[in-house]
């Protein structure tokens, strides 16, 4: 008996120890394969985070050639502006030409303070009447040329003009600037003239004070500047963007970014090219020894710890699973949080799975008074009951998440007529201003909302956050206790400033009657 006892303890000692061998061995493979698998991400991650940064700098310096091109547009309009915006050049110019005025303002002016280089004054009748090159005044023959070439923004400057004259008695004039208005009153282009890349552009001569201008079509004023080497390699080494040129369609080089640049399309079309960066290369030649490292101390530090690491195994998932939650949830409501809903945006806009949405940015109003008189017991309390009155009015739309102290968020998914998202504001607002039971009393608190729509108010997940965010500063600032949308002007529009919120809605009550925001004990029954 003792000896079958004996050979059992035998047998079952053997059996742990190849089970005890097993689990080591299957932590050596685990630990090997975590290191391969580390391996393989982070080459990954690094590939992917390399195409990503190529990516976003493609959009970057296409956004920066398209903003410097429009730059040089409107700095071209703006010196142009100093003569065809000016009641000296409507005495001048319109009814007869003074050739004294044109050698001191416009031959002497234009070419030395702003390299203008072409300057021709068009008639109603279509006809040249000045033409300045550099500082030189040229023959009209010289200007029909350019006019032809130049028509058709003549006729669009033309139709700008008569779209936006106002009357004053039998005459006419112009009450807005025609540059650094909303809107423009000229047009332009970029032009092949004579082998060269020219900047076009065309406006009305318009006064700036007293003068008008008789009824029927005006005169404009027609402006060229060449576009030289020295000015394309300035803005490039401005921008930090090598190989920048303007050249036909058909001379752009393989693999260059290109924009189209000028209004005509096919031979006629100029782009803006320049040589692409690859912040790729840099990327991986600054993490790939680091990344080698890692992966080596990662080898020794796995290999050290592979028993202990099977035994914490259990306890560790359940601390991962833990800290997950935590991480992209609130711990005190147990909605997500502010990096949960901006990876689930990002995520959403980036994989194209919605064709809009909305986002409503929500925040307390007085809420203050809860922490300050009953102590922040009674404020996390508010805080779990106004999440499940939020929860409970957006349902299955979309998700709310808590993204500061007393702020919340909302993507809507669903629903997203303005009407619609209108009343879900308002239904929020009331639910949430509704009395709130707290130990020892009650509160009551109100909510502003700030509501933007994607694509409409905004491209990107952060400006769409950005857009409602300011609608709910303006919500804030006329009165609390209600929603503004990302479009709404202002307080109500122009008409409403500096009225009350009774006389801009008589039907809406006073904020502060409306909210109630007060914390005041309960008497006991």
């Amino acid at each position: 008996m003792v000896l079958a006892n004996n050979e059992k303890g035998r047998l079952m000692a053997r059996w742990m120890k190849m089970r005890e061998s097993n689990i080591a061995v299957g932590i050596y493979l685990i630990c090997a394969a975590v290191v391969i698998a580390f391996s393989v991400s982070n080459a990954h991650v690094l590939m992917r985070a390399g195409g990503i940064a190529d990516e976003v700098r493609a959009v970057d310096e296409r956004d920066l050639v398209r903003n410097e091109v429009a730059r040089q547009i409107e700095i071209l309009a703006r010196d142009q502006s100093q003569i065809s915006h000016w009641d000296e050049a409507v005495r001048a110019l319109i009814s007869r030409i003074d050739w004294e005025f044109v050698r001191e303002e416009m031959a002497d002016w234009l070419w030395d303070d702003f390299g203008i280089q072409t300057t021709i004054v068009v008639g109603p009748d279509d006809a040249p009447r000045v033409m300045v090159f550099e500082d030189d005044i040229r023959t009209l023959a010289e200007a029909q040329s350019h006019v032809d070439l130049a028509f058709d923004l003549i006729v669009a400057a033309r139709e700008l003009y008569m779209a936006k004259r106002m009357p004053r008695g039998d005459r006419f004039t112009i009450l807005s600037h025609p540059v650094r208005s909303r809107v423009q009153l000229y047009v332009s282009d970029f032009r092949m003239i004579d082998g060269d890349v020219n900047m076009i552009v065309a406006q009305a001569i318009l006064p700036d004070d007293e003068e008008t201008l008789p009824d029927g079509l005006p005169s404009v004023l027609l402006t060229l500047k060449p576009l030289t080497a020295a000015m394309i390699a300035e803005a490039g080494n401005k921008l930090g963007v090598s190989g920048v040129a303007v050249v036909p369609e058909g001379e752009v080089p393989a693999g260059a970014g290109a924009l189209r640049v000028s209004r005509g399309e096919g031979a006629n079309a100029l782009y803006a090219t320049w040589t692409p960066s690859h912040p790729s290369s840099v990327i991986w030649s600054e993490a790939l020894p680091v990344l080698a490292g890692v992966v080596g101390l990662a080898i020794l530090a796995l290999g050290a710890v592979a028993l202990l690491y099977g035994r914490a195994l259990h306890r560790m998932q359940k601390s991962e699973a833990r800290n997950r939650f935590l991480a992209h949830h609130d711990a005190l409501t147990g909605l997500p949080n502010r990096l949960y809903f901006d990876r689930l945006l990002e995520d959403i806009l980036s994989r194209g799975e919605q064709d809009s949405c909305a986002v409503l940015c929500i925040d307390l109003d007085r809420f203050k008074a809860v922490n300050d008189t009953y102590g922040h017991s009674a404020g996390d309390a508010v805080l779990r009951t106004v999440a499940s009155r939020i929860l409970a009015a957006v349902k299955g739309r979309g998700i709310a998440a808590r993204v500061g102290g007393d702020e919340f968020i909302v993507l809507l998914h669903e629903g997203l007529g303005r009407d619609a998202v209108r009343l879900l504001c308002d239904g929020i607002v009331e639910s949430i201003c509704a009395e709130i039971e707290i130990e020892g009393g009650h509160a009551s608190v109100g909510a502003s909302i700030g509501v933007a729509w994607w694509p409409e108010d905004a491209r990107t997940a952060k400006s769409v956050i950005r857009s409602a965010d300011e609608a709910l500063y303006r919500a804030k600032e006329d009165g609390r206790g209600r929603a503004y949308l990302a479009d709404d002007e202002g307080a109500g529009g122009p008409d409403l400033e500096g009225r009350g919120p009774e006389q801009q809605d008589p039907g809406r009550r006073d904020p502060d009657e409306r909210i109630a925001a007060r914390v005041a004990p309960q008497t006991p029954r």
